[in-house]
């Protein structure tokens, strides 16, 4: 027992590392099952509360579209005349420097399509207010049960935005956004020039003309009295579009009454083919730091079972490494060829004449593995092996089988031979033999 005592505490050490990855795979790849309270709003999501649907979609129809997978800070140099399309929430939140960078590439000209409840999360804007409906939705409530049946009464006027959108499908959920009015623009530059003490001359300005860009005179396309569903607004030189219900894009009301020709319209006024279009997935978990077969297989076990398979072969070059029993001696190697008894054997014969040896020895063999191939029993007589010649197509007659049967035969009997007769035999036995395998 002490011998294997090292041996059975390995085995038991890999099983325990096994049932610990196993435990974890089983806390980390499992979600939560989707809802309206619970959604997971990522592009690469099929689920009901995703955004892939709406991706394809512009895919397919011949739009320019890309998943963003950066930081904010990245978006003036690699899009600066792009759309962004923003889908809250998040899984990673937006810092104040992700925001600050958002809204200086809008004012210099990008456009952004802001898809959230909650939009002063993405947007970093405190302007914007935000007031909750009464509806509360659960992982029992069906995608019938929220919308809202009298969602065309939130068409406020025509537009470019909502044309064509008769039969629209807003869920009860829709938050409703206000908006304040701005601080005077003197205070405003007075607050950006005390701040902005030690900044770069660049910093500077881009801050002076993010806070002249405020969220000032908005159009509201969608909303009632309590506050806008849909707005819009030219910010700077760019262009800001919020819609405080995702549903609408979502994969389980996408193809709901008229929101499909709501999200065409929204994709046209912000630029349509002209520009790139992005979805943010950068929020939702997706960097582009990291490797992306690594991203492909996130959320899989697939990585887990590759480290189980780490451990394994460590644990198998561990133990091949280790001998667990006593020491054997090294194999000894013969130093005599196994063809010097037959070269001894063959130069005896030769000295004393025993031609009859050697067909002694070679006819047996020769006559079991010609019986075993043509079906007849070893103590057949020459004839009746002739006449079992039809049962294998060989290169041979009946007449030279028989000559080599019988005389095999006669030299056992007690007829002397020559060595060329030997030698004939011998070749003859061997021809067969070759047509037999």
């Amino acid at each position: 027992m002490r011998r294997y005592f090292g041996i059975i505490l390995t085995v038991v050490i890999a099983f325990a590392v096994l049932i610990g990855l196993n435990a974890v795979e089983s806390l980390s790849v499992e979600r939560q099952p989707e809802s309206e309270s619970n959604p997971w709003r990522s592009s690469y999501n099929s689920g009901p509360t995703g955004t892939r649907a709406f991706y394809q979609w512009l895919e397919e129809s011949g739009y320019r579209v890309a998943r963003w997978r950066e930081n904010y800070q990245a978006l003036k140099q690699k899009a600066p005349n792009a759309t962004l399309v923003v889908a809250g929430p998040f899984e990673l939140p937006v810092n104040e420097a992700e925001a600050r960078a958002l809204r200086e590439w809008i004012a210099a000209g990008g456009r952004l399509l802001l898809i959230s409840r909650t939009p002063q999360d993405q947007f970093g804007d405190k302007s914007i207010n935000v007031k909750y409906p009464s509806f509360v939705a659960t992982a029992q409530t069906t995608p019938e049960q929220l919308v809202d049946q009298h969602s065309d009464l939130l068409i406020a006027q025509p537009t470019e935005l909502t044309r064509q959108i008769r039969g629209l499908a807003v869920s009860q959920l829709a938050t409703r956004l206000r908006f304040q009015p701005p601080q005077p623009a003197s205070q405003t530059l007075q607050e950006g020039a005390g701040s902005s003490v030690g900044d770069t001359a660049d910093e500077t300005s881009a801050t002076v003309a993010v806070r002249a860009a405020a969220l000032t005179a908005p159009v509201i396309h969608l909303g009632d009295s309590e506050g806008a569903v849909l707005a819009d607004f030219d910010y700077g030189a760019g262009r800001v579009v919020f819609i405080s219900d995702p549903f609408v894009i979502a994969n389980n009301g996408i193809a709901r009454g008229a929101n499909l020709t709501l999200a065409f319209n929204l994709i046209q006024a912000l630029g349509g083919r002209e520009r790139r279009i992005y979805f943010d997935e950068y929020h939702h978990g997706y960097r582009s730091e990291s490797n992306p077969l690594v991203s492909y297989f996130r959320g899989t076990p697939l990585p887990w079972l590759f480290a189980q398979g780490l451990i394994l072969a460590a644990l198998i070059f561990y133990s091949q490494g280790r001998r667990f029993a006593r020491p054997l001696p090294l194999p000894r190697l013969s130093r005599h060829s196994p063809l010097e008894f037959v070269g001894s054997m063959a130069n005896l014969e030769q000295l004393a004449r025993a031609r009859d040896l050697a067909i002694e020895i070679i006819y047996p063999r020769f006559k079991a593995q010609l019986c075993r191939a043509l079906g007849v029993s070893v103590r057949a007589r020459p004839e009746e092996i002739v006449a079992s010649l039809h049962r294998r197509k060989l290169k041979v007659t009946e007449i030279e089988l028989y000559q080599t049967l019988s005389g095999c035969e006669r030299v056992l009997a007690g007829e002397a031979i020559d060595d060329h007769r030997l030698i004939s035999l011998v070749s003859a036995m061997r021809r067969i033999c070759a047509q037999l395998r």
